[in-house]
């Protein structure tokens, strides 16, 4: 099967060493998206192909000193790290999946005016553009015509949530799990305590779920889309799914010298609820030593439409098996997105 891009793995094996082992309603009313309003690493550049605005300094009078991008990024840069909106901001270099593109222009006419084209782009895709115009009187100030431009687009880009999941679906046509993924509120002892939509729609969604009576009993439940070309062959995508888990588990464990780590061979299931058919694979992982109380993990892979559905829970899969019984079937899962079915097509 082609594979179309790498899915990060959220390796829960972490959650081994904390585990501790121990009527379903329909959901009215999901939580709030945890992740929300964090705001991600941004890079910053000046963008130099603006014709449109060398066209206008061409026409301005040789006395009003018109230039294109005589703003240094490094101002921009500042201004924006120092909002503390944004985990790192850098300049001139790639490794941010959102990007803010600048074009400026300044020249002096009575007052020093400045011209600016704000182009947010995801993974060199263009989101969203931004128009400014400002002046200042007296000496030009550079840094502070720079931290006027940032406030005005941060003023405008968290207003509209510009850097939210559910923009970025919209924009580039992916999937919507704020609204198209539905899941019950309550499953036996555990609730829905929080979700997470991920800005990177291969990664799709996380669900979380609580035992109120035992604070180490979790059970994550996530959605994303299958990462191959071949989205028939169901139980190749989930033989895939689960091996890339156990060298993931395997890895993470060898790397940190924790004490063996024991896995289950993929077990099948096959279930009739509520008039579905529902075919997948599970499998337990744990870790024991000497002297200590072993510690368990329990994982699940099913396919709904085109996504996978992935059960992880901090207890043997003898426990989990009714929750996931419960609440795989009254989950409904967004369809295949016009992004993502681009994407197989490449």
């Amino acid at each position: 099967m082609k594979s179309f891009s790498p899915i990060k793995y959220l390796v829960p094996l972490l959650a081994l060493l904390t585990a501790a082992c121990s009527s379903t309603s329909e959901q009215t009313q999901m939580p709030p998206i945890a992740n929300e309003k964090e705001l991600p690493a941004l890079g910053v550049f000046l963008q130099s192909t603006a014709p449109d605005m060398q066209k206008v300094c061409e026409r301005k009078p040789a006395h009003q000193n018109c230039a294109v991008n005589a703003l240094d990024v490094k101002l921009f840069q500042q201004s924006l790290q120092q909002t503390a909106l944004f985990p790192v901001v850098i300049s001139e270099q790639a490794g941010a999946d959102y990007e803010l593109l600048i074009t400026s222009l300044s020249y002096r006419e009575n007052r020093n005016k400045m011209q600016a084209r704000f182009t947010l782009t995801w993974r060199g895709l263009p989101l969203k553009k931004y128009e400014y115009k400002i002046s200042r009187s007296g000496e030009r100030n550079d840094a502070a015509f720079a931290g006027e431009l940032v406030s005005q687009f941060l003023q405008d880009a968290l207003k509209q949530k510009a850097f939210s999941p559910g923009f970025l679906a919209q924009n580039l046509k992916s999937e919507d799990y704020e609204d198209d993924l539905k899941a019950p509120q309550q499953v036996s002892n555990f609730s829905l305590s929080e979700r997470r939509i991920y800005n990177d729609p291969l990664e799709g969604s996380t669900l979380t779920y609580r035992d109120p009576s035992y604070s180490n009993d979790k059970i994550e439940v996530s959605v994303y889309p299958i990462p191959t070309s071949d989205i028939g062959n169901t139980e190749a995508i989930l033989e895939e799914e689960t091996e890339k888990l156990r060298d993931n588990l395997t890895d993470f464990a060898t790397d940190l010298n924790l004490p063996p780590l024991h896995m289950t061979e993929d077990i099948v299931l096959s279930w009739n609820m509520m008039d579905k058919e529902f075919s997948g694979y599970y499998l337990d992982a744990k870790i024991e030593k000497d002297g200590l109380e072993p510690f368990y993990a329990s994982y699940f892979f099913f396919v709904q439409e085109d996504k996978i559905v992935k059960f992880t829970t901090t207890f043997p899969s003898r426990f989990a098996l009714d929750f996931v019984k419960q609440a795989l079937p009254r989950m409904s899962v967004p369809g295949e997105s016009i992004f993502i079915s681009n994407l197989r097509r490449l």
